[in-house]
């Protein structure tokens, strides 16, 4: 569970990482940083939870495996000099940064950018930027990769450099409703088949024939339903370990509680399966979240029932610490969430007349702190690298994006930002 000592070591952390910070401000001269530095994620920027994480590591309180990123010279640790390249990037990379904003009605799918600076400049949907109706995206390597799901069944990559031109897009098999996809390398990713028993090995640096985009296959077929299908549906890579989250679902359905599988990336076996507190283990828009060196995974249970929450696993040992916060203390079906600290969270809910609330929660007492949206149609709720909250309001009367401050939940949007289109995923990119 989440325990106030964590908030008192990042708060440790957070202020080792500020010593860096203006220690590297205040010299001379620095040494340039290679490109991935600290990025845990592939997305292609440096953010403050990352360099807390690369600290953490060099205090001996986080393995290596949690962000191998930061060992550029490949001594099994991470010094103050590596540390330094990691602020670097992050310091580069501040200005540069925008929300990639997927915004939809569900038959045509586009995508918007909204700047992240106080301009909030909107870049809107425009006919020669389509995507499928059911999309969602995900970031590596300064890249954009879009999972064209339900009628698609392909992945499309695009690059922010070049206007988002579109620099491969493959199938994924048809009918496989690809979900969610996360990455090892360059040449090497996952992609979770909703509609299929098997976890897809892809090499995202394909030819533009694709013929060398399929590597191989992972058969979850064991791990499912009565049904044959496991129902994948979000995916992380922590270390050299993958985690795919099984919804085992008949008819849309939970049947049984919902599962964890461990995958060996090196070896592409399954390690073991780790059986959740609750079922449906649902993410509408995201892949797995981590904080603080824990896997946190919302589980939705039967819609309309107080029988899932948001479940804490950890990632060596595959033990869970059970609900951080169950449905009954949030007070709704939880379709996503975000955690600013062990003491801060928020999180989008279902309510029983099918309409969303956004809610701030507090892990450390299990309670509901206030409600910034009371009712709504929401779809996603981004936390920036600035600390701001973004949240896709598909709202019929006047959809967007709006923008809260995290610390205290305070609204920095005076309507909410057209995109052209609903708005239904976010991400970040430099």
């Amino acid at each position: 569970m989440m325990y106030r000592d964590q908030l008192v070591r990042s708060v440790r952390v957070a202020s080792a990482v500020t010593a860096v910070a203006i220690g590297l401000m205040t010299c001379a001269a620095v040494s340039t940083a290679q490109e991935n530095v600290g990025d845990c994620n592939g997305d292609g920027a440096v953010t403050v939870d990352e360099l807390i994480t690369g600290v953490n590591i060099a205090l001996d309180s986080l393995p290596l495996s949690n962000c191998p990123q930061f060992d550029v010279n490949t001594d099994g640790q991470v010094t103050i000099d590596e540390l330094i390249q990691g602020v670097n990037l992050a310091l580069a990379g501040t200005s540069q940064q925008f929300a990639f904003v997927i915004a939809t009605d569900f038959q045509t799918g586009s995508f918007g950018t909204v700047a992240l600076d106080d301009t909030r400049a909107v870049t809107p949907v425009n006919s020669s930027r389509l995507i499928n109706g059911d999309a969602v995206a995900r970031t590596y390597g300064g890249l954009v990769y879009i999972l064209n799901r339900f009628g698609a069944d392909n992945l499309q990559i695009l690059d922010p450099a070049h206007d988002f031109a579109t620099t491969l897009q493959c199938s994924t098999g048809a009918g496989s409703n690809p979900n969610d996809i996360a990455f090892v390398s360059s040449t090497k990713a996952y992609v979770a088949l909703f509609a299929d028993a098997k976890v897809l090995i892809v090499n995202p640096s394909a030819r533009t024939d694709c013929s060398d985009f399929v590597l191989g296959h992972i058969d979850l077929s064991a791990y499912a339903d009565s049904d044959g299908i496991p129902d994948m549906n979000q995916l992380a890579v922590v270390g050299d370990q993958l985690f795919v989250s099984l919804q085992r679902l008949t008819n849309f359905v939970p049947t049984m509680p919902g599962a964890l599988v461990v995958i060996d990336t090196v070896t592409d076996q399954v390690v073991k399966p780790i059986e959740l507190a609750g079922k449906n283990p649902f993410g509408q828009t995201k892949g797995l979240t981590m904080f603080d060196g824990e896997l946190l995974i919302g589980e939705v249970g039967v819609f309309g029932m107080n029988d899932g929450g948001i479940e804490q696993i950890n990632p060596d040992s595959g033990i869970s610490d059970g609900f951080v916060m169950t449905e009954a203390e949030l007070g709704g079906d939880v379709t996503d969430f975000v955690f600013v600290s062990a003491e801060l969270g928020y999180a989008i809910l279902s309510k029983l007349d099918f309409t969303n609330a956004l809610v701030a929660f507090d892990p450390s007492t299990r309670t509901v702190t206030h409600t910034l949206i009371g009712s709504g149609n929401l779809a996603d709720i981004e936390l920036d690298p600035h600390g701001n909250l973004f949240v896709a309001d598909r709202n019929a009367s006047k959809p967007g994006i709006r923008i809260f401050r995290a610390s205290d939940g305070v609204e920095l949007t005076a309507s909410p930002l057209d995109l052209g289109l609903p708005p239904f995923d976010i991400v970040f990119i430099p």
